[in-house]
């Protein structure tokens, strides 16, 4: 599955239009609310280069460099101080030059911090609301955010920063739902809507929900704050956004979703969006709509929450950014919203994946407002759904968004892995599929890499043709093919990528006589069912088209996207080159957890003759779990570093866990504390504890009197009868329902007899006080335990501790005491990890 890198371009975000104006809770009759899809986002025809303001850069000064050590930095240079960018630091600066040229200059001079390009960005594109009441909101089912708001309808205290092209506060969706915002285009301006996507935006995070008009948000009861940073045309520049971001964060926002952004990091823009987050605000952001692993920014900052787009099936769709940045996924195909003018919006894009997303984010932060911004995200990611290939992955980072599991609610099952296509396995040229004219095949699953391998019976000239399915623009997958053609060697002699997603792709190629290796992935991550057609043609006479790059790996195992690997695999990678066995090490070639992304301690060893490494795991690998192994970094003997990332996915068998270690029983007085380790499978649903009365446990899971079911590692359990003897079962069961085998522990009842004495005494006497101890059912001595002797002055209710006792032989114990004043007695038997323990009949003494 390797991963693709192509030159960045420009994109917009998402493709906006009016629909109808806003209208009260349609009649029964009425199929849904009405509304008009709108075209969604497709690849760009072209790549161009990375936009910026050609004569401005943005410039940090040091701390404590002097006014004349500032303006000799740029006057110096013919530039000039523009204006400062509120909050940041940064002040932009206009040259009649090129700004690289300035950028070059500055970065040499000592008084100056940072500088960076003034980088454009561009838009990424139950209740009784209409839209959700007649179907049209059916997405907020993928998410299960109806469920979570059963849980929490959020709170009027989270306020939404909706980073953008401004917002229609008028709109009968938004009216009372936002706080005072910023217009940092215009300062002193409304912030007003001059596209209509940041009213879109605003309305997917937070429109009245349960008012009977348009559609529900998703934080129901949260607040938007508008901050306008794009000017006519869908562009923003990162000074205005990173202005706007600060002020923002200054003024209380606690989520700040921004549905832009672009190539090309700014140092401006990322120390924003780092200043946000120590504000406390959790910072959400689009993907992008480039359909490639272009790295998009701010997505890519690791301390945002980067949202690809799916469908409402939770499929990736083929405009979604993808790459190893991305850290969750939501629906962002075919999503209804509110837009300017009293109007209703349609439209698809991770512009509006991500403000659903923040929307959740503000139900979390209602239910656990203690949590910081890095808390926040990281539950978020830790609850989110698995989708696609299996564990965390470039397409859908840790999952599609589970809104439910988020505010504390049960889990849900995992989105199924796609089949894969009839000739799967050929991920790798080992597991190539001969063909002689042509062939059918698909990109079925996420990352999928098809090989196939023709035999050229003597020299001539062919050309290998791809035929995509039928371009279905309703169609939230299309995919998109790139072809290659290898020879024998797996040397590259021919590539096609069009950017016109309807077009086949061809490579011509003279061929010598021998065999050929096709390649075809996918240009896009989204899973395409349809079939494409190879098929070679041409006959003519000519030499062998010369050869280019090598490709790295001839095979791997398990093969990509396998399931029910052996816990005891030791997985393996045969190389294509010639690699320098001083570059195999554990750095370059690992095993990664496919659910935590660490990487799995194991050995690696390489034998050079067959060119194979094999990772050796230093322990089992757990069951039902993803996997991951990454070549990145190799060299081979000519000196030339592997320049693209390889990975395959596998899953292990799934077993029944094992049971839960060291069970032990604690008994108090009438209570029992039962505590557990749990094993460490990466796929665990809950412990569940069953009771009996007696000795014998319960049978099954289902059996006996439920006493605990959840993830924790301990339970007490109260109100037993301090007589009666009690077992204990303890099962482990995965998320496949798969039952551990039974784990048991056991106490006996007891009681405290405590004997008569003297009922009066005169002051200055002792009182005797004994008792023996014995078990619940036999009455047969416990002995060599503790028992504790308390007393309280008549009339009191509050007992003291006068002295611990260990039983004899007997199961007898006796204290002399001499009160003060007329007193109560009681013995107390507790914290046995083979009894439950008991009190005592209360003894009273008369002091006369």
């Amino acid at each position: 599955m390797p991963l693709r890198r192509t030159v960045a371009a420009a994109f917009a975000l998402a493709v906006l239009g009016p629909i109808a104006p806003a209208h009260a809770a349609p009649p029964p009759s009425a199929p849904k609310l009405d509304i008009e899809e709108l075209p969604r986002p497709a690849r760009p025809d072209e790549r161009k280069e990375t936009a910026y303001d050609p004569n401005s850069v943005l410039v940090r000064f040091k701390r404590g460099a002097s006014a004349a050590a500032k303006d000799k930095a740029l006057t110096g240079r013919g530039a000039r101080s523009a204006s400062a960018v509120a909050g940041t630091g940064y002040v932009k600066v206009r040259t009649q030059g090129a700004a690289t040229d300035m950028l070059r200059e500055l970065r040499r001079d000592p008084a100056v911090e940072s500088v960076s390009l003034d980088y454009r960005r561009h838009l990424t594109a139950v209740p009784n609301d209409p839209g959700y009441a007649y179907g049209d909101q059916n997405y907020l089912n993928t998410i299960r955010l109806p469920q979570a708001w059963d849980r929490t309808k959020g709170s009027a205290t989270q306020v939404i920063a909706v980073v953008d092209t401004g917002v229609d506060v008028n709109h009968p969706d938004l009216k009372g739902r936002t706080v005072p915002g910023y217009n940092a285009v215009t300062p002193g301006a409304a912030p007003t809507d001059s596209e209509g996507h940041g009213t879109m935006v605003a309305g997917i995070a937070a429109a009245n929900t349960h008012n009977g008009v348009g559609v529900a948000g998703a934080a129901w009861t949260g607040r938007i704050m508008p901050i306008k940073v794009f000017g006519p045309g869908g562009t923003a520049f990162d000074s205005d956004i990173a202005e706007g971001i600060i002020w923002a964060a200054d003024r209380g926002a606690k989520i700040i979703n921004l549905s832009l952004g672009g190539p090309g990091t700014s140092s401006t823009l990322h120390d924003a969006v780092k200043y946000a987050t120590s504000k406390g605000a959790v910072v959400v952001v689009a993907a992008g709509n480039e359909g490639d692993d272009t790295p998009q920014y701010p997505a890519a900052y690791p301390e945002v929450l980067a949202v690809g787009a799916t469908d409402t099936a939770g499929a990736l769709t083929d405009f979604s950014s993808w790459g190893d940045w991305i850290d969750v996924a939501a629906p962002g195909f075919g999503i209804v919203s509110t837009g300017p003018g009293n109007q209703y919006y349609i439209g698809s894009g991770t512009s509006f994946a991500a403000p659903l997303v923040s929307g959740v984010a503000a139900l979390v932060r209602t239910a656990y407002p203690s949590l910081t911004p890095a808390q926040v995200i990281a539950r978020l990611k830790d609850t989110a759904r698995d989708a696609g290939p299996r564990g965390i992955d470039p397409y859908y980072g840790n999952g599609v968004i589970d809104a439910f599991h988020a505010v504390g609610g049960a889990w849900a099952a995992e989105f199924p892995q796609r089949a894969a296509g009839a000739a799967e396995p050929n991920d790798v040229p080992a597991r190539a599929i001969a063909f002689t004219t042509s062939i059918t095949g698909t990109s079925a699953m996420e990352g999928d890499v098809d090989w196939y391998r023709y035999e050229s019976d003597r020299e001539k000239t062919v050309t290998f043709r791809v035929t995509p399915p039928a371009y279905n623009d309703t169609w939230a997958q299309n995919s998109d093919p790139i072809l290659e053609v290898y020879d024998k060697e797996l040397r590259l002699i021919g590539r096609a990528d069009s950017p016109n997603v309807t077009a086949q792709e061809t490579v011509t190629a003279m061929l010598a006589a021998g065999r050929y290796y096709v390649a075809v992935r996918n240009y896009n991550g989204a899973p395409d069912t349809r079939p494409y057609t190879l098929a070679v043609f041409g006959d003519f006479s000519a030499g062998p088209s010369p050869a280019g790059e090598q490709t790295w790996v001839w095979d791997v195992s398990p093969a990509d996207f396998a399931s029910g690997v052996a816990r005891g695999a030791a997985p393996a990678v045969r190389f294509q080159r010639i690699v320098d066995p001083a570059s195999v090490t554990a750095d370059t070639v690992r095993l990664v957890h496919g659910r935590t992304g660490a990487t799995v301690a194991a050995t690696p060893a390489f034998d050079a003759a067959t060119r194979t490494v094999v990772l050796t795991p230093e322990a089992a690998l757990q069951d039902n779990t993803p996997y991951r192994i990454v070549v990145d970094g190799v060299r081979d003997t000519d000196g030339a570093a592997q320049a693209e990332r390889f990975r395959t996915t596998f899953r292990t068998v799934d077993e029944a866990p094992s049971p839960v270690g060291n069970p032990r029983a604690t008994g108090g007085v009438g209570t029992a504390t039962l505590s557990w380790t749990t094993p460490a499978i990466s796929d665990l649903d809950q412990v569940i504890v069953r009771m009996a009365v007696g000795l014998t446990p319960p049978s099954s899971p289902t059996s006996g009197t439920a006493v605990y079911a959840g993830t924790g590692s301990s339970v007490t359990v109260s109100g037993l009868n301090a007589r009666n003897a009690y077992a204990f079962g303890v099962w482990v069961r995965d998320r496949s329902g798969n039952l551990s085998a039974a784990a048991s522990a056991r106490l006996i009842g007891s009681k405290v007899l405590i004997n008569g004495g003297a009922t009066t005494i005169t002051r200055g006497q002792a009182a005797v006080v004994t008792a023996k101890v014995v078990r619940g059912d036999k009455l047969v001595a416990i002995t060599n335990v503790p028992v504790q002797l308390y007393v309280r002055t008549k009339g009191s209710t509050t007992w003291t501790l006068v002295t611990t006792v260990t039983t004899n032989r007997y199961g007898n114990v006796a204290h002399t005491h001499k009160p003060s004043s007329s007193v109560d007695y009681k013995w107390v038997f507790r914290d046995s990890t083979a009894y439950i323990g008991a009190e005592s009949a209360v003894r009273a003494v008369t002091v006369s």
